[in-house]
């Protein structure tokens, strides 16, 4: 086929380029199906010579003559129908023309301008499309955000609000805002949907939940997905989300195929993308730049991109979700080489390789990071605590080693550290306490234990606790790194009636007897020390865990080598607007532990600081004892010489022996 207009000599341009204001789709041949390409003729032979040929077939419009690379000649032949051009092909394709044959062949011309029209689609307008699916969205509302995420997609502002002034002003309510980029459509309208970056991870958190209440329970707010796709491996999902949906451009290019675009590219801080036309906000933001020639071909576009981020999804509940991470191993390594290290603990369910790559400004090589899964989930304890910072291999078909190897952390920040939080009754047993624990008139709430997790669900616990009385809270205490439920938690009650009625139910009538198994419960140490000096043992636990001006919660950082600590509770007021969100109402310390390995040092020193201020305790209700004794025997003596009975002397008479009491009081 014989391009018309392009590369022939002596054929004009068939069109002018287009201004810089209107972008054109790139223009694709076609088959101009009322001509053919006549080849090779005579020497010598003219525009007539060809019409006079080509002519019993029909009316002939035009004719161009043509000179070849090789000198051959040629000719372009226009005829006036479809039909005339489909007669002349059948007829003089391999006619014998002084001695050669002739070859006919029908031309190609380039198809009429179409302007390109540029749409931009945002990351997490994605998840709107039905191609994501249910299990993707699952996967992603499990996928818990870091702790310094503070970024928030709003997919639908109030009409009042859509402008960037109004949503500032809308979500400022929420928190304190230092950036909001509203979406705009094509025609450059408001679409509703705006990204809104908070000061604190607390203040987003705020601004989500209250979005949410105030639309009735429907999810017009969530975590940005672009800020968690350019987190990467550092991210609640642990993986490279663009570079899994755009697969280094090779799926990007499949895509643009599929849908019939003129351009598909990737924009956002750390694309690696050339800056678009577009705003410095939308550049701040993960997005696809889609050149199209109708908005259809954007749709199918946006459908296939939506199947790609729900596989990223997915991949995270199958590959990372419960796994233990490693880290250190060198490229050497295969699967088959993890097989070696990971047999004594079982076996490999599944094996994910991913590669941290720099962060925007950094440089450095990409590390690799394994998700593994066990076979035998209850050897993970064990394979932590045999592997990390440990050197395996064997040098010879492994290559040697130090590897880190930790759980997968749920609840964490993107530089690697993580949340550790204690309740302050998983640190104490009863009989640690005082031995004057006696509860006081308006204790409600237990701490209990071994709770049959198993064979009740949450609403099966609360109907059971609700034998006793009305519930007005019950908590289910989950583990750090996975947050699967412990088997302890917090009943609290309406009454102190109750309280007493259930925990004597939870007490073995015979201690030496009980199963370790068996459901138990306790007055709940929380409870007292957040009723500060009001307590039962009227002494403020908080101000002696916390010290003056906070020096008893610095030594536990500097000692526990945590990189913060907070107490918090639903009734403490919480100053510190870096803090985590709560975890239950009750008293919990709460550290930032850079290792996994500094977890449990952290709980010893706690134990060890609730031991000591339950010895403080002791000693001051012993005291108080003392001076209780000592008063009533003075009142005592005071109330015999108003008697007018000469007081007792505290010395005894000559040969007598002093009285056990004096004895007593005296030691």
């Amino acid at each position: 086929r014989i391009l018309h207009g392009a590369g022939v000599a002596g054929a004009s341009p068939q069109f002018q380029a287009a201004g810089p204001a209107v972008e054109m789709a790139p223009r694709r041949s076609r088959v101009k199906k009322n001509g053919v390409y006549l080849s090779p003729l005579p020497q010598g032979w003219m525009e007539p010579d060809v019409k006079v040929l080509a002519g019993p077939y029909g009316n002939v419009t035009k004719v161009t003559m043509t000179t070849l690379s090789d000198g051959a000649r040629g000719a372009l032949i226009d005829y006036s129908s479809e039909a005339a051009a489909a007669a002349a092909l059948g007829n003089l394709n391999g006619l014998s023309l002084v001695g050669a044959r002739l070859s006919c062949a029908m031309q190609e011309e380039l198809e009429p301008e179409r302007p390109l029209l540029r749409f931009v689609l945002f990351l997490d307008e994605l998840m709107a499309s039905p191609q994501y699916t249910a299990a993707a969205h699952a996967a992603r509302s499990s996928a818990v955000p870091r702790l310094d995420d503070r970024e928030v997609f709003v997919s639908e502002l109030p009409r009042g609000s859509r402008t960037e002034e109004g949503a500032r002003t809308y979500l400022s309510g929420f928190g304190e805002v230092t950036e909001v980029f509203t979406i705009l459509d094509p025609q450059l309208k408001a679409t509703g949907k705006a990204y809104a970056r908070f000061r604190s991870h607390m203040d987003a958190l705020k601004a989500i939940r209250g979005i949410q209440a105030a639309s009735g329970g429907q999810e017009r707010a969530s975590w940005s997905e672009s800020e968690r796709a350019l987190a990467g491996v550092s991210g609640p999902y642990g993986l490279e989300v663009l570079r899994r949906i755009s697969s280094d451009g090779a799926r990007l290019h499949e895509i643009r195929q599929a849908a019939q675009l003129g351009a598909l590219t990737l924009g956002g801080p750390g694309t690696g993308a050339a800056p678009t036309a577009g705003s410095s906000a939308e550049a701040g933001h993960v997005h696809f730049v889609i050149k199209a020639e109708h908005p259809n071909h954007v749709e199918h576009c946006r459908a296939l991109l939506a199947a790609e981020l729900a596989k990223v999804h997915e991949a995270y509940a199958k590959e990372v979700r419960g796994s233990l991470v490693l880290r250190g191993f060198p490229a050497s390594w295969s699967e088959k080489g993890l097989k070696f290290v990971f047999a004594p603990f079982g076996g490999l369910a599944s094996v994910a390789l991913e590669e941290e790559r720099p962060k925007q400004g950094e440089s450095g090589a990409a590390v690799r990071v394994g998700y593994i899964k066990l076979r035998n989930e209850g050897a993970m304890e064990k394979a932590v605590s045999n592997l990390h910072q440990t050197k395996v291999g064997d040098g010879d078909l492994v290559e040697e080693c130090v590897v880190a190897c930790q759980h997968w952390h749920l609840r964490g920040w993107s530089d690697g550290s993580t949340l550790v939080g204690v309740f302050i009754d998983e640190l104490v047993e009863g009989s640690r306490r005082p031995l004057d624990n006696q509860p006081g008139a308006e204790d409600r709430e237990l701490f209990v234990q071994n709770l049959p997790l198993s064979d009740m669900n949450r609403q099966q616990l609360q109907e059971y606790f609700e034998g006793f009385g009305e519930v007005e809270d019950l908590h289910l205490i989950t583990k750090n790194f996975s947050e699967e439920p412990t088997g302890d938690g917090y009943v609290r009650f309406k009454s102190h009636r109750d309280a007493v009625r259930c925990i004597e139910a939870l007490t073995p009538s015979i201690p030496a007897q009980a199963d370790p198994t068996d459901l138990t419960g306790s007055w709940s140490e929380s409870e007292r020390v957040l009723q500060r000096k009001a307590n039962c043992y009227r002494f403020n636990l908080i101000a002696e865990l916390v010290g003056a001006d906070g020096s008893g919660l610095q030594r536990i950082k500097a000692d526990a080598k945590l990189k913060g600590i907070w107490v918090m509770a639903e009734s403490l007021q919480q100053k510190d607007r870096h803090a985590p969100p709560l975890s239950g109402r009750q008293l919990q310390i709460v550290g930032r532990v850079a290792d996994e390995a500094h977890a449990k040092g952290f709980k010893e020193i706690l134990q060890r600081t609730l031991e000591s201020m339950h010895g403080k305790i002791s000693s001051r209700i012993e005291k108080r004892r003392r001076k209780a004794e000592a008063a009533a025997a003075a009142d005592k003596t005071d109330g015999a010489a108003a008697a007018g009975v000469a007081p007792r002397s505290s010395a005894p008479a000559a040969g007598a022996q002093a009285p056990a009491w004096s004895a007593a009081v005296g030691s």
